[in-house]
């Protein structure tokens, strides 16, 4: 549709934009020159002896270095978990894992030095090197003989020291659930907050420690044009989680609003948690389930030593450009064999721009591996209409790591006709979690096969968008993780998404577990004021019997008005969809 290229934005080929900057090494191992017949032997015995005194000095302050950095790190994550900050400890395994494969490689790199020097073959030669070793006559002479005589440390025995330390993810996990068709009215002119009606549990950990995933889907309708909407979790009549705002410029356009975060109560005492609502201080009116549609709110429960998140709220302005890291949004998880991470970012933004050309773009990496594939489109990609329509985007996918610790950061950039007056400013509460899952309960993550262009006015299901879960119990529930793109081809455009679900075996209709038939369960439309473009979500369901279940991600697309066919977009350039057993 006319934007720019993106070619700083891909890493399809060479460099990878999202590589971490290795640590410094040694440049290579020392050459033995060996007697010349163009030169005086003496002479060249001592410019040899000269360049492994060299050598051995810069291996020694090279070794110094690493030992007084790595010191410094396990000192400041220590002073870390002195404050209170209960992921230091995964900090410090980082480390520590870092640091010994580094001392490791220099060993055999010195190692490899010893043995590439020109090995004497007078025996008396022979008798006084090993007698400097066994005095320890020179310092560099002692560190080779070391060397050969105590092998490096195995990397793998170092990663398994790690594993040791990590508690295995537990087996089951509380749910509270509850959901709710009951039509409401919002309306007022202040910052008032409205509890929305059926939308809250009380939530009574096992533990003081214990976190609480809580996640709500909801449909918004606008009464009027122009009209904005806020959504928030509350604990206690507190406000705890980002504003997660919505834009009209079109009365009885819908919006789908999903409001996910990760709290930890600190108490072990029974926590009231509201979804609520206010108009952002405008005076206007929106409705929630305006034609009855299911609303859900849940809470899952969950161990302390499987999650791990970071919080912040610094203002952070995003210019044109290749991807950036985002300050301050990332955090180390340790995983074990087998396990899967469920990754949940949110930040709140405003796009300083008017223009459809513009894009702000965000993405999650795990080491120097971007979770949206090879295509490195991002994650969630933003637009808007005009300036200052303040907004939360998210970002969820489930990631299937191999063990060791891994460290998440969150990125963004943005692509713009013009390289002045156009920026994403990061403003107000954001958050990235991690939650370790163990792999017997999740099926994932399971990949989109390709792009195709979606055209028609039907449902059509996106190719490799698609997963099959057995349930253990009748009542289980399924917690339901996708994301997917959508590239408009046009400037003029009305896509929607929606998640079906079909019994293995059966007979009968897939089920459109959207707010209706019709809209599903996302929209992505060019009259929004500012939206994301990118249909993600966490979707709770209960199947209620037995046998195994087959959900996937399907898109169609509606006439807007502007021609006669159905602006087309086209999705599966990037995309997963993943399913947990939430048993009881």
């Amino acid at each position: 549709m006319g934007q720019p290229s993106t070619d700083l934005l891909t890493h399809a080929g060479f460099p990878n934009p999202h590589r971490i900057q290795e640590l410094p090494s040694p440049d290579g191992l020392p050459v033995s020159l060996g007697p010349s017949t163009d030169e005086d032997p003496a002479a060249h015995q001592k410019i040899r002896e000269a360049q492994e005194a060299q050598e051995a000095q810069e291996a020694q302050e090279a070794q110094e270095v690493q030992a007084a950095a790595a010191a410094a790190a396990e000192i400041a994550a220590k002073a870390a978990a002195s404050a209170g900050n209960p992921l230091s400890e995964q900090v410090i395994r980082q480390k520590a894992y870092f640091a010994e494969l580094e001392a490791q490689k220099l060993r055999r790199i010195e190692a490899a030095a010893a043995n590439s020097e020109v090995q004497p073959v007078d025996v008396g030669e022979e008798a006084e090197e090993e007698e400097g070793c066994a005095d320890g006559a020179e310092e560099s002479e002692g560190d080779a003989c070391d060397s050969r005589e105590v092998p490096p440390a195995d990397p793998q025995e170092v990663l398994q020291q790690i594993l040791a330390t990590v508690t295995p993810c537990a087996a089951a996990y509380p749910v509270s659930f509850v959901q709710s068709s009951e039509r409401q009215r919002v309306e007022g002119s202040g910052q008032r907050w409205t509890d929305v009606k059926g939308m809250h549990f009380l939530v009574r950990p096992a533990n003081a420690d214990d976190c609480v995933l809580l996640v709500a889907n909801l449909l918004q309708s606008p009464e009027g044009d122009r009209e904005e909407s806020h959504w928030a979790v509350h604990r206690g009549g507190n406000r705890i989680s980002s504003k997660f705002s919505t834009h009209s410029r079109q009365r009885d356009w819908s919006h789908h609003v999903c409001v996910p975060y990760l709290d930890q109560p600190g108490k072990q005492a029974e926590h009231e948690y509201q979804i609520s609502a206010n108009s952002g201080g405008l005076p206007t009116r929106f409705t929630v389930s305006a034609e009855r549609q299911r609303r859900q709110f849940f809470g899952i429960t969950l161990p302390a030593y499987q999650v791990a998140w970071v919080e912040d709220d610094e203002p952070l302005c995003v210019p044109p450009g290749p991807w950036r890291d985002i300050d301050g949004l990332h955090e180390v998880v340790t995983t074990l064999p087998g396990d899967r991470v469920l990754v949940i970012c949110t930040m709140r933004y405003v796009a300083q721009w008017s223009s459809e050309l513009n894009r702000g773009r965000f993405t999650l990496v795990r080491d120097d591996v971007g979770l949206d594939g090879l295509a490195d489109r991002g994650l969630q990609s933003v637009r808007a209409l005009g300036p200052n329509f303040p907004r939360t985007l998210l970002m969820a996918t489930l990631d299937e790591p191999p063990p060791g610790p891994h460290l998440y950061r969150a990125r963004a950039a943005v692509t713009s006709s013009s390289e002045t007056g156009v920026t994403a400013t990061l403003q107000g509460e954001r958050q990235l979690s991690l939650i370790r899952l163990p792999g017997s309960l999740v099926v994932g993550p399971c990949r989109a096969d390709g792009p195709v262009e979606i055209s028609e006015d039907r449902w059509t299901e996106i190719p490799g968008l698609q997963v099959s879960i057995a349930l253990k119990k009748p009542r289980d529930r399924v917690l339901l993780v996708y994301h997917t793109d959508c590239n408009p081809l046009g400037y003029f455009y009305e896509a929607h998404f929606t998640l079906f679900r079909r019994k293995d075996g059966s007979t009968g209709p897939d089920q459109n577990l959207g707010f209706s038939e019709d809209f599903g369960l996302d929209m992505v439309f060019s009259d929004y004021a500012a939206s994301s473009e990118s249909p993600v979500g966490l979707f709770c369901d209960t199947p209620g019997s037995l046998g195994s279940w087959t959900y996937y991600l399907a898109a169609r697309v509606a006439n807007t008005g502007t021609s006669r066919e159905n602006p087309a977009v086209q999705v599966g350039h990037s995309g997963s969809i993943s399913a947990v057993l939430l048993t009881r």
